[in-house]
């Protein structure tokens, strides 16, 4: 089968020939149809060189597919023959590849309504999403804050806010993205570009009580953005786009507001849930998914042409989502 694998550190992705994996106990293969390319499996490719073997990792966190073979167990069998949203168990055996093998807990079916290319996204995002709103039901947040707003995830926390009825302050870097989401139909766009943007967000903040918000970029920026952010409020970090490795944050602020700071990660989250709550989950999801959710797509790539999607996905990230699908060829 073909393959994608990082060369070397800082490299460019290449495309190898190897060996279909097999499943082993618990265990399926999947014919992989679609993978999306997230902010997640850039962030992983970054840190792949001090946690992976080069020669043996193999990225994508999720895509779709048809199981083709099943290891021993009532839930590899049960999957067998289906079409599926997957994500990636193992660091040999990702996404990014004709055939990925993970373990059949890490699967769920599509509904049939839901394309292949739709259902390659339905997990990080979509989770992501409802995570974060069990969050602001569980805090009795009555508004909230979302940065890098123009992106996949940004949307999908859009429709939930309209959803539940909470207020969704969207941050964007530029003023095409605010004309953008206001046409879309959002209410509340900030652009974090404006001189005016930390006095506007503050305002607002305390208009609405938006005493969470949820960052995945991660800037210098952000210090202010806590400094403005109604008493009692909450930061949580998702993400990292900036790749800052520090970020300086005046504790006199967070002691008199009594700001709370906090990260989230998908995974943690997940074994956190445990099996039911998870399969509850995938349930809300694929029923979204069917009815009101369908993610915007900017570009279809084969393996081939690696480089030139995380090129296209990095250069526009609120275009729309990049995807591969694998044994094709543009």
């Amino acid at each position: 089968m073909k393959a994608l694998f990082l060369e070397m550190p800082e490299s460019r992705l290449v495309i190898r020939e190897v060996s279909v994996p097999e499943p082993g106990p618990g265990e399926v293969l999947i014919k992989i149809a679609a993978a999306p390319i997230n902010p997640s499996d850039l962030a992983r490719l970054k840190d792949a060189p001090a946690e992976y073997d080069l020669t043996t990792f193999i990225p994508g966190l999720e895509g779709s597919g048809t199981v083709i073979a099943a290891g021993k167990g009532i839930l590899p069998r049960l999957w067998l023959g289906k079409r599926v949203a997957c994500s990636s168990s193992i660091s040999t055996s990702g996404s990014w590849a004709e055939y990925m093998v993970t373990s059949a807990g890490s699967c769920f079916p599509l509904n049939k309504k839901v394309t292949d290319e739709q259902g390659c996204m339905s997990l990080v995002n979509p989770l992501t999403a409802l995570s974060f709103f069990e969050i602001i039901k569980q805090n009795r947040h009555k508004a909230l804050i979302n940065n890098a707003a123009g992106s996949a995830l940004g949307r999908m926390v859009e429709l939930l806010g309209k959803k539940n009825n909470i207020p969704v302050i969207n941050l964007v870097r530029n003023q095409k993205s605010v004309e953008s989401l206001k046409s879309q139909g959002s209410q509340y766009v900030l652009n974090s570009s404006d001189p005016s943007f930390i006095t506007d967000l503050g305002i607002l903040s305390k208009d609405l009580q938006a005493t969470v918000l949820f960052d995945s970029v991660c800037s210098r920026q952000l210090q202010e953005m806590i400094e403005v952010l109604p008493h009692n409020s909450s930061v949580i970090i998702y993400g990292n786009l900036t790749g800052e490795k520090e970020i300086c944050v005046n504790p006199r602020n967070l002691i008199a507001n009594n700001i709370n700071i906090a990260g989230f990660y998908l995974a943690n989250k997940a074994k956190e849930n445990g099996l039911f709550k998870n399969m509850l989950n995938i349930m809300k999801v694929s029923h979204l998914m069917s009815t009101d959710l369908t993610i915007k797509i900017q570009g279809r790539f084969s393996l081939d042409k690696a480089q030139e999607a995380i090129d296209t996905y990095l250069n526009n990230m609120s275009a729309g989502k990049v995807i591969f699908v694998p044994g094709s060829y543009f």
